[in-house]
């Protein structure tokens, strides 16, 4: 099949690199590998294109118009017929009006509506509009887990059978050098002390770290706690000061750590090094932090949520996310597990489970039974 591919939400580095343009590029770079297929890549005028991308001789790069809003109204329509395309995908995205046999997009979540208050009123106006679009002109849509499509199939009463599960991966491509000493390398970061727990996300409402933050500051003077500090990684994101603001209404400016936007290679690091991770979400479409803590050697604490079930299983300790009291006692009970290797070796096994080419296999296997039906 000769496969468009809208890839226009992805960003390489900074801050940027993170949630859906992280999981967008893992599964992008996934789909490329598999060169049965020819792929024409829609990327921005302004994107600084893989050099990896334009060697391989079955990718053909377009870059959008200038003007963003131009190409959405007729640019990606008239897309299919200039490329002579046989199917489209949008790795996060509308896909053209036109009629197509073959033809998607991947679907993150639906927390623009459950959890309307965590977004701007920009934002979800943005988000009903793609979704719409995605639910009225998709033969097929992809998503990041059973839990998604559930939703978004009731949301827009869409038949399930349209939907495609994915096994998403780590949100690392490639995490760069191995790190030697890691020890060494949490002292760079400025990781101060030598027992720590671990949350990487973008600092947004959805993340809920302000109610981590009010329990963590209940258990934080626990004798079980000495010396235990909170480290969290991840960019600023939407009204992040609600979050940084409650690191000092709770007087926890010395055992809070916010170490900002960190490198690839430095995600294992600080997985292996914690005492256990802790993800706190409201709610997650997939859990790609979940994932890689098993994947990197870290005992996980998290919300009780679908779709953290589907990547942490009976591994984690969880927690009902609205709940302060509940989220302090799973903390206690995480830093009061004496079995760490054992789920360690757990969860490295079940993280086997998912990964970026199983989940770009299993995308186009589908779009070849469609396109041969």
């Amino acid at each position: 099949m000769r496969i468009g591919l809208q890839a226009m939400n992805i960003f390489l580095e900074g801050s940027k690199h993170a949630g859906v343009s992280r999981t967008s590029l893992c599964l992008l770079e996934a789909l490329l590998d598999n060169n049965l297929h020819e792929y024409v890549v829609f990327i921005r005028p302004d994107f600084e294109c893989p050099s990896h991308w334009t060697a391989m001789k079955h990718i053909k790069i377009v870059r959008t118009w200038s003007k963003t809003r131009s190409w959405a109204i007729l640019g990606r329509e008239l897309a299919p017929l200039s490329h002579h395309l046989d199917a489209w995908f949008s790795v996060s995205g509308p896909v053209p009006k036109l009629p197509m046999k073959v033809k998607g997009s991947l679907v993150h979540d639906i927390f623009y509506r459950t959890y309307a208050s965590t977004f701007t009123d920009h934002d979800r106006q943005i988000h009903e509009r793609m979704s719409k679009n995605i639910a009225r002109y998709s033969s097929f849509i992809a998503c990041n887990s059973v839990a998604t499509a559930n939703e978004f199939s009731a949301a827009y009463g869409i038949e399930r059978d349209r939907f495609v599960p994915l096994p998403f991966g780590i949100g690392q491509v490639s995490s760069g050098s191995a790190v030697t000493d890691t020890k060494v390398r949490l002292s760079e970061l400025g990781v101060s002390s030598n027992k720590y727990i671990f949350s990487i996300s973008t600092l947004e409402p959805i993340k809920n770290f302000p109610r981590l933050l009010e329990a963590f500051n209940q258990v934080a003077w626990l004798d079980c706690f000495n010396g235990v500090n909170l480290v969290i990684a991840g960019g600023k994101g939407w009204n992040e000061g609600e979050t940084l603001d409650a690191v000092h209404k709770f007087n926890l400016e010395d055992r809070v750590q916010f170490l900002g936007y960190i490198a690839d290679a430095d995600v294992p690091v600080l997985f292996s090094g914690a005492e256990f991770a802790v993800s706190a979400s409201l709610d997650e479409g997939f859990g790609v932090p979940l994932l890689e803590a098993m994947h990197y050697g870290c005992p996980l604490v998290s919300s009780d949520r679908a779709a953290m079930r589907e990547v942490g299983g009976n591994l984690p300790i969880y927690f009902e996310p609205t709940s302060v009291n509940s989220i302090a006692n799973a903390l206690i009970d995480g830093i009061k597990r004496t079995n760490r290797e054992e789920l360690i070796s757990s969860g490295f096994e079940r993280s086997k489970q998912f990964s970026w080419q199983k989940s770009a296999n299993l995308l186009l296997k589908h779009m070849s039974k469609l396109a041969n039906e």
